[in-house]
């Protein structure tokens, strides 16, 4: 095979492995709690953590949407009592995003099962040197960079 057979072979797998995520992320699942969530609120509420607080702002510049699909999101996890709103103190046109304990258990449990996941991914792709993951992380970065949303 060619260069260019190669790399159509490599686009095809990213696209059925989206495709396979796309999927994965439409089942909701239990994150530590009794509330059934579905992936990308379990990201969204890892990004809050990860920033400890946060607005719409930035979770939709993060994420790749917008600001009323984050708004929606917020909402939605908001009555399932996981994240909570407040106006941020130093600035009140600014509304500020936070965990609640019911969002940080969904946090550390995912943090956890994340953890415990990408060491069993390792040890399947034992095959590979440290320089091939960062090979791939180059290529995917660009492609990233090349196919922005906007």
């Amino acid at each position: 095979m060619n260069k260019e057979e190669i790399f159509n072979e490599m686009m095809e797998t990213i696209y059925k492995y989206s495709r396979i995520i796309n999927s994965y992320e439409s089942i909701p699942r239990q994150y530590g709690t009794e509330d059934e969530i579905y992936m990308v609120e379990a990201h969204t509420i890892n990004l809050i953590g990860n920033k400890i607080q946060t607005n719409i702002s930035e979770l939709a510049e993060l994420t790749n949407k917008t600001k009323g699909a984050l708004s929606q999101m917020v909402e939605r996890l908001i009555k399932k009592g996981m994240v909570t709103k407040s106006k941020n103190p130093l600035d009140n046109r600014e509304v500020i995003i936070q965990l609640t304990n019911k969002g940080k258990i969904v946090y550390d449990y995912h943090k956890e099962l994340d953890k415990s996941e990408y060491k069993k991914l390792l040890i399947e792709l034992d095959q590979f040197s440290e320089e091939d993951f960062l090979k791939y992380t180059k290529i995917s970065t660009i492609l990233l960079n090349l196919v922005r949303v906007e």
